[in-house]
């Protein structure tokens, strides 16, 4: 009879072991939907979420078990709400946000690659941030990595939208203008800009990564075993071919 009651305990115990190792993203699957904060709206992220970086990352958490709900907030206050834990997470930023803002987590696998470049009318000789220098540059309010390479130009001109920065480089009141350059011809196509082409070389190439608020910090290695899967078994190749088709 001692034998049988240690065993129902260490059923007990076994169970309640069992429990205590149940994935974080479990609980959080039953608790609430996971708002991702996006300041696209391009090719990356649409109102419909059915951009490139909103099925990438709303399947990732489907396979950790968390439902994911892309929403929109403007550049300059993206971060911020998710720093304040208004949001859950931040779509796609560069690597050190965690610096500036402490109440953010990055998950360690990259959502993508992204290219930052000059965009002009007529071939300009360019080999690095320094280059630029004396050219009348612009570029959309927010992005950091544009702002810190150019804060101490000369002519430099932030704007409110991307559309504003391609007419006024169309204008010829910009040299340059600089945006990543997937989205940004998606945005000279739209406009029907075809004498606009990137200048080479690339300013800069950055892993760009998903940020949580600190409180969701367990999931960050699930979410990054979910993106090398993704890549792994081919899922990631299919929805940046399928999303993006229609530059080729």
């Amino acid at each position: 009879m001692k034998r049988a009651r240690f065993g129902k305990g260490r059923s007990a115990m076994l169970f309640f072991f069992v429990l205590l190792s149940l994935p974080l993203s479990s609980a959080l699957a039953n608790d609430k939907t996971v708002r991702v904060s996006t300041s696209y709206k391009t090719l990356l992220s649409t109102p419909e979420q059915t951009g490139m970086l909103d099925q990438i990352i709303i399947e990732a958490f489907r396979r950790i078990g968390v439902k994911a709900e892309v929403v929109f907030t403007p550049t300059e206050r993206s971060l911020v709400q998710v720093n304040e834990g208004a949001l859950d997470c931040e779509l796609n930023r560069i690597e050190g946000m965690e610096t500036s803002f402490p109440n953010l987590c990055r998950v360690p696998e990259p959502n993508m690659v992204m290219h930052f470049v000059a965009f002009a009318k007529k071939p300009i000789p360019i080999s690095g941030w320094d280059s630029l220098r004396e050219l009348r540059v612009g570029y959309v309010s927010g992005w950091k990595i544009l702002e810190h390479n150019t804060d101490e130009f000369p002519h430099v001109t932030r704007v409110l939208t991307p559309e504003q920065l391609f007419q006024m480089l169309e204008m010829d009141r910009l040299d340059v203008a600089l945006y990543a350059k997937l989205t940004g011809y998606e945005r000279l196509k739209a406009l029907g800009y075809d004498n606009i082409r990137h200048l080479d070389p690339p300013l800069a190439s950055k892993s760009m990564f998903l940020y949580l608020n600190k409180k969701h910090k367990g999931l960050a290695a699930p979410l990054a075993k979910a993106l090398k899967d993704m890549k792994y078994d081919g899922t990631y190749e299919r929805i940046v071919r399928d999303t993006t088709a229609h530059l080729r």
